[in-house]
């Protein structure tokens, strides 16, 4: 990463991102070299990308033929407008956000029980309050669902963490960013300024 300062290695940053980033962007390679990026919803099993789909089309095919695979998440923050530091200068403007890039090896999941522990970390995710059966592999329930989809895994080699928050700007000018921030006062608004905070001890 240029700048290392914005980089973050940080197990919860990982967890963060995972936990509150819906859609997240897997890409594989096609068979003529051509990267292909595919959005998905998905959950994470430790430092692992797990998602669910047909057991047919492009997706699967190139898992099988390609496996190396990239996968990279997104939590945004707020914009920054260019005015807030420069009047009539558009080149200020910003966006603030914590991210996620995954280098690994995907593969199709066969065995059940891990089936089964995949699409509950994804009911958890999206469906936190319950109101479902959980999903074991050994419950009759499920065992036909379980054997008919496809359930894909990305298995982490290496990950980069990101937390862009104006880190290389000057003390004054993120002070500036936390009070403007705050009038604004939206929830992301007063989140980002949190963010910001803490950068400047």
């Amino acid at each position: 990463m240029r700048r290392t300062e914005l980089e973050c290695r940080d197990d919860a940053l990982f967890d963060e991102v995972a936990r509150d980033c819906a859609v997240g962007y897997l890409t594989l390679v096609t068979d003529d070299g051509r990267p292909r990026s595919i959005a998905l919803n998905f959950a994470a099993l430790g430092h692992d990308i797990v998602s669910h789909g047909a057991l047919a089309g492009e997706k699967f095919a190139l898992m099988g033929r390609r496996p190396r695979a990239g996968f990279t998440m997104v939590k945004e923050y707020s914009f920054i407008p260019s005015y807030w530091s420069a009047p009539d200068h558009a080149c200020p403007a910003t966006h603030f956000f914590k991210s996620v890039e995954i280098d690994g090896v995907a593969e199709v999941v066969d065995d059940p029980a891990l089936k089964a522990r995949a699409l509950q970390a994804l009911m958890l995710k999206m469906q936190p309050e319950g109101g479902h059966v959980p999903i074991e592999h050994a419950l009759p329930m499920y065992r036909g669902s379980l054997a008919r989809v496809g359930v894909f895994r990305v298995v982490t080699a290496a990950w980069t963490g990101k937390a862009k928050f104006g880190q290389n700007e000057p003390a004054r000018l993120r002070r500036l960013f936390v009070e403007k921030l705050r009038e604004r006062g939206a929830p992301v608004d007063l989140a980002t300024a949190a963010e910001i905070e803490k950068s400047l001890g």
